[in-house]
């Protein structure tokens, strides 16, 4: 990558977010992570659960034709949910941070407006987007409306297509599984379609929907990472300074993104540890933890500190990590391969690191996870495979200061 500035770092390595052991070998979560197995997949498991009782109960005849069009319903119910959010999104309070069209293995991108617009081996999604909370008058009423229209949408296709008989009612009967499924799962989490629908309304949920909203400097700079122009977001966060105790959740998480890729590992595992520990949503305190990881992580590779002095907190961060997600929770992330290297594992950590690069969901990702691939090239004696790999990344993001 490019030189990058000379940036003061604090010789002691940050401590630890609040509540995390320094010393994970018998705490509670790694023993409880010990041998466990990812669970199904709960979309493989809903619709097979589906296609087993409305066999049973003679609503579709079971054979190949049948389970087809049921796969092709649920399908379409997928793309048609994605679609209602994403042209409802203006209307309900979210803004879009980037696009991707198909699903799996990076295949190219571009930019559009500012915005990443990425392009995926798979078409079984053809569209979808990443949407955040922006700040809205009547933010609450917005979101519920929005959703329950999006539900209202599904439910009356569904209704339709099974009601027309045939083969049409085997499709409607797997867009009628994806839409309960959808308005189901997972209702405790703030945001998903089911807490916008059965929680929103009812209560005082506005801290917690707080803690997802993008002031407009936040929601520039998402869009500027997602490209991989670390300069244009730096610029977009200086113009609309806040005072760093009024630093909403979401702006905590944007200031500890860009510090980390400008290469400034201190004030971004620092950053990354108070978003911790004033964040309650699961989901953002995870997110926290692993920006606080991948912070320590840069430290050591860019010899800011010694790997004796910080590979303990980077230990207890993998292991908190591993002990509130599933145990494949850091599988295909840059943060696994990275793990690898400072277990002395090149040759694993070029797996990794190369099915992060091809699963990435940003430009900025896939800069870092391809300088950590050519890391791992040089490190398993093969430098002459690691120029590729930094080129690739100096193009896609050259003002990412990431030293590898």
């Amino acid at each position: 990558m490019s030189t990058p500035p000379v940036v003061p770092q604090d010789e002691s390595v940050p401590p630890l977010p609040a509540g995390i052991p320094l010393n994970p070998a018998g705490s509670t979560a790694a023993a409880h992570t010990a041998g466990r197995r990812a669970l199904p997949n709960l979309l493989t498991f809903a619709v097979t659960l589906a296609v087993v009782v409305l066999g049973a109960a003679g609503a579709i005849p079971v054979n190949a034709d049948s389970l087809l069009r049921f796969a092709l319903g649920t399908v379409v119910g997928m793309n048609l949910h994605i679609v209602a959010y994403c042209l409802l999104g203006p209307l309900s309070g979210v803004a879009t941070a980037w696009t991707s069209f198909g699903v799996g293995r990076w295949l190219g991108h571009t930019t559009r407006r500012g915005r990443l617009v990425a392009f995926r081996l798979l078409p079984l999604v053809p569209f979808s987007a990443c949407q955040v909370v922006v700040g809205r008058p009547g933010l609450r009423r917005r979101m519920w409306a929005c959703a329950a229209a999006t539900l209202l949408a599904e439910a009356v296709a569904s209704v339709a297509l099974i009601a027309a008989g045939g083969p049409a009612a085997a499709v409607g009967w797997g867009l009628a599984a994806v839409t309960v499924l959808m308005a189901a799962v997972q209702p405790g989490r703030v945001t998903s379609p089911a807490w916008r629908i059965f929680r929103l309304p009812f209560g005082d949920n506005d801290q917690a929907l707080a803690e997802w909203v993008h002031d407009p400097a936040t929601l520039a700079a998402a869009r500027a990472v997602a490209v991989g122009r670390i300069d244009l977001a730096r610029a977009a966060l200086d113009a609309a300074p806040v005072a760093p105790g009024d630093a909403s959740p979401r702006r905590l998480a944007m200031e500890a993104s860009v510090a980390l890729c400008e290469g400034r590992c201190d004030v971004a595992a620092r950053t990354a540890a108070e978003l911790r520990e004033r964040s309650h949503a699961p989901e953002l305190r995870r997110g926290a933890l692993q920006l606080y990881a991948c912070a320590i992580a840069d430290g050591i590779a860019a010899g800011h500190w010694r790997a004796a002095d910080a590979m303990p907190s980077f230990d207890a961060a993998l292991a908190a990590l591993r002990g509130e997600t599933k145990a494949a929770a850091l599988r295909g992330t840059d943060l696994a391969a990275m793990e690898a290297l400072f277990r002395g594992r090149p040759q694993q950590a070029v797996k990794l690191a190369t099915f992060a690069a091809a699963n990435a969901a940003t430009v900025h990702v896939r800069a870092r996870a391809l300088l950590t691939l050519a890391a791992a090239h040089t490190a398993a004696g093969h430098p002459e495979l690691a120029r590729a790999p930094r080129a690739r990344a100096t193009t896609l993001s050259p003002t990412l200061h990431t030293t590898r």
